[in-house]
């Protein structure tokens, strides 16, 4: 048997264009496939297909893998699998995160129930840093298969736009079993190039503890605190705009981008803490939430519990989304926003930006559902029904005084602010300041 030595790759290059330079330390370079009387190919390269080891992201430590789809037909073996595995576990220890750039055809069937039984012990070790420490993939080939469920285990999973491709059986099968051109794919975080790959990994690294027995650390601030929010109002149901003019210098860390658009997700920094985002977001001309919204939020939630991150809110809705195929997932699906805000300890602060109707109003971090405060735009209102509507059902004819007097009675934010259901009415351009001061009161429950 030939052993050969590793050349440097672009498996290699990949995890250099993430680390700071200089800083990656490789380790098990030299181990080779298991082989065996039955599986012995003459020629095995040193490294089995995977490169591992640690480094730093802004002097942050990191623990990472970068699968070579040049080795060994850019398979998964025995070998090959314990390499990342005993890369979870010293990250584990080391309470660090986990960054994997992902790259491999499939399982080496040569090597038979030792590879599968890595698998499982793979994906064991993954499920126990689920609860502990970040781990963020980058899928830059083919992912399929058992690596596919590897790859959906992590908090993040970006995919190369030109050769990412990530699925549970191949093309060709689901083709042959199902007819047509089926593809199963996985609930990713977005396709994007390389370097904007490298640069969401990063950003991360910057905003993410370390593991789940740190707090976040703050960030140097530059902007200023009381910035004045700009065209705030005009913006009502524009998420994007909102969450931009909130953040400090304007940054914000979109999460599943093009997942749902009903509820945008992501981290921004308030006064240099790194806080969760989910804002609610108008789509074809309606604010209306639907089921795959609430799981992407509850998504963002989890990890805010996860990672002691404070968690903002922004309500704009009228109602859930009224289609069939809407209906069949919504209960599920709020049910479990519901538990994973309720279940969350960390600060959680509500602002109301426009019109929200109906039971929404309940589920999006109301103070009844246990949000710490509850900020309303002066010009924004709640109702159970669109005031037009409500007047009719309750005196059967429409009336525009009864109407007004319907608005001011139970909908306007001074009569939400009368009844307790919203601690600060607050003009928009001033959102900023408010929401600052009010998270910096739980600087000591960091």
């Amino acid at each position: 048997m030939i052993i050969k030595t590793k050349d440097r790759t672009q498996a290699l290059a990949r995890i250099e264009d993430i680390l700071d330079p200089g800083s990656f330390m490789e380790i098990g370079e030299h181990i080779t496939a298991h082989l065996t009387s039955f599986y012995d190919p003459g020629e095995v390269t040193e490294s089995d297909g995977v490169i591992t080891g640690y480094g730093t992201v802004d002097s942050h430590l990191v623990f990472i893998f970068s699968q070579d789809a040049e080795v060994m037909g850019g398979t998964f073996g025995e070998m090959h699998g314990r390499k990342i595995k005993d890369l979870y576990a010293r990250a584990l220890k080391a309470k660090a995160p986990v960054i994997g750039i992902m790259d491999c055809k499939g399982f080496r069937i040569e090597e038979g129930l030792d590879g599968l039984d890595i698998f499982a012990s793979l994906y064991a070790m993954q499920a126990r840093a689920a609860e502990r420490i970040p781990q963020i993939i980058a899928v830059v080939g083919d992912c399929g298969g058992g690596m596919s469920l590897s790859a959906v285990m992590a908090d993040f999973v970006f995919i190369e736009k030109e050769k990412g491709n990530i699925f549970v059986n191949s093309q060709n099968l689901v083709e042959n079993d199902l007819g047509g051109s089926g593809y199963i794919s996985a609930f990713d975080d977005g396709r994007y190039d390389w370097a904007e790959i490298v640069g969401n990994v990063q950003a991360l690294i910057r905003l993410l503890p370390p593991s789940a027995d740190y707090d976040p650390l703050p960030a140097a601030v530059t902007d200023d605190l009381n910035r004045p929010c700009l065209a705030m109002a005009e913006h009502a149901g524009d998420a994007r705009y909102i969450i931009r003019e909130i953040a400090d210098d304007h940054y914000f860390f979109e999460a599943q981008p093009d997942k749902a658009e009903d509820l945008v997700t992501g981290f921004i920094r308030l006064a240099g803490w790194p806080v969760g985002v989910v804002a609610c977001n108008e789509v074809d001309g309606e604010n209306r939430i639907t089921s795959a919204g609430c799981d992407k939020a509850t998504s963002i939630v989890n990890l805010c519990r996860k990672f002691n991150l404070p968690l903002l809110t922004i309500t704009d809705t009228e109602g859930y989304k009224t289609t069939e195929e809407n209906e069949k997932y919504l209960p599920n699906a709020a049910g479990r926003l519901i538990k994973a805000l309720t279940a969350l300890t960390t600060p959680k602060i509500n602002l109301i930006v426009d019109r929200v109707y109906g039971s929404a109003y309940s589920l999006m971090n109301s103070k009844g559902l246990g949000a710490d405060y509850v900020f309303m735009w002066n010009t924004a209102e709640v109702s159970i029904l669109n005031p037009h509507q409500a007047v009719e059902m309750i005196y059967g004819r429409y009336d525009a005084e009864l109407a007004a007097k319907y608005e001011e009675t139970y909908t306007s934010a001074m009569a939400l602010a009368r009844r307790g259901y919203v601690d600060k009415v607050i003009q928009p351009e001033d959102t900023r300041k408010y929401l600052i001061g009010a998270f910096e009161t739980f600087i000591n429950s960091k």
